[in-house]
This record gives C-alpha cells, structure tokens and sequence, in this order.
C-alpha cells in the first residue's frame, strides 16, 4: 500500500499540497480494508511524504522529495533485511580537480562544495560517496545541513534537477577514503557509479559513490 502511493506522489499523479483520495475511496479502489489504508498513511505521514488533518483530509506534503528518496533507499536496504544509516566524514569549499572542474563547466580556480559521506547497512559500511556541489545552484547546503541528511536527500529536496547522466566503473581503494570508510583492504577494486546532475544548462552536483566487491547492481529495464 505505501508502494503505491508513493508511487503516484513520485510519478506527479499526486502533485505537491494535493488533496488524495479518502481511505474509503482508496479501499474500495485497490480492494483492500480500510485499516490497511489507515495504517499505511500513518506510516507515511510520520516520515512527512504526506499531512494529514481531522475535517480537512490528506495531503502531499509541500517537499515530499526528500522523504521519498529516504523511503527509496531505506526500501532497497530493507529489502535485503538490512536498516538504512547515513553518517557525512566531511564538509568544505575546494578548488577541484581538473576532470571536475571540465564536468562542472567550471572557470580556472571556481571553488566547490566538497563532501564525503557513508551510508551504512546495519551500521556496517554500505558505501561511500564524494561529492563537488556548485553552492550558486544549490544556496543553503552546507556542512550543518549534511550533518542531518545526505547531500542526494537535501538536493532534491530543494533544487529542481531535471536531468542527469549516470557512468558506471571500476575503481581502487585508496588508503585516503574508500578503503578506511568501506573498512577494506587498500588497493582492493571497488564499484564506481559516477552521477552528474543538472539544473537546465547549469551542472550542479557531480557525485561519486563507492561499492564493496560484493555489491550487486540491479536495476529494471
């Protein structure tokens, strides 16, 4: 029940501050009780994809993104029989490499938001990400704000983004982040997804997350 409703929210069946069905309708419509649609709401609303309130009814919430993307990742882990944690290692403004910088469409010696985060499965080691944010397009991120959720939350959260390219590689552990933050050996090869994300014309974000060995990639087609 929570898959379907996030489902329409995420596809803009339901837009932001729109009313949804009452549980009754909801019920009648996917042919189940009425305490399954009550408690699945429940559920949602504590996490703030939706509002409810007596005598007026539910609602998408105004920035329901940010919780949708949680409930997604905490999906997959949990899916696995694993909880979703999420911990920023850390935070500052850097001039960036120069292959950055060419993704960017940066000028020489434009500095970046740079930060590493790790997200963890059970507490232990998931993956781990670094990520160089233009700061013009993304005003309000900072380190405060990634000590509390992950630069993938805040950003579609609060910016727009409406395109990206995603490349998929093989990278080393290096002594610096990868192998003491995935707590494995240094030199051993890693699973590298690279996302570049974009406001219109304007690159935004440039992320690289980090995968164990052992990592499975699925995704449908």
């Amino acid at each position: 029940m929570q898959d379907v409703v996030l489902d329409r929210i995420q596809n803009g069946i339901w837009r932001e501050g729109e009313l949804i069905p009452t549980e009754s309708t909801l019920a009648t419509e996917l042919g189940c009780a009425r305490a399954t649609v009550n408690r699945a709401m429940q559920a949602l609303a504590e996490t703030g994809v939706i509002e409810r309130r007596r005598k007026v009814g539910t609602r998408v919430a105004a920035h329901p993104r940010v919780q949708l993307v949680r409930s997604l990742l905490r999906r997959e882990l949990e899916a696995a029989g694993h909880s979703y944690g999420y911990r920023l290692l850390s935070c500052t403004e850097v001039e960036p490499p120069q292959e950055v910088a060419q993704a960017m469409l940066l000028r020489s010696g434009e500095p970046l938001l740079f930060n590493r985060a790790l997200f963890l499965a059970n507490g232990a080691p998931y993956c781990c990400e670094e990520r160089w944010t233009n700061s013009f397009a993304a005003p309000g991120m900072n380190a405060d704000v990634l000590a509390e959720m992950s630069a993938c939350e805040w950003l579609l959260g609060h910016v727009p983004l409406n395109r990206a390219s995603l490349s998929i590689g093989v990278a080393v552990a290096d002594i610096r982040f990868i192998a003491p933050a995935l707590a494995i050996p240094e030199g051993q090869p890693v699973l590298r997804l690279e996302r570049l994300e974009w406001l219109n014309n304007m690159p935004v974000s440039l992320s690289r997350r980090y995968f164990p060995p052992e990592h499975r990639l699925e995704a449908e087609m």
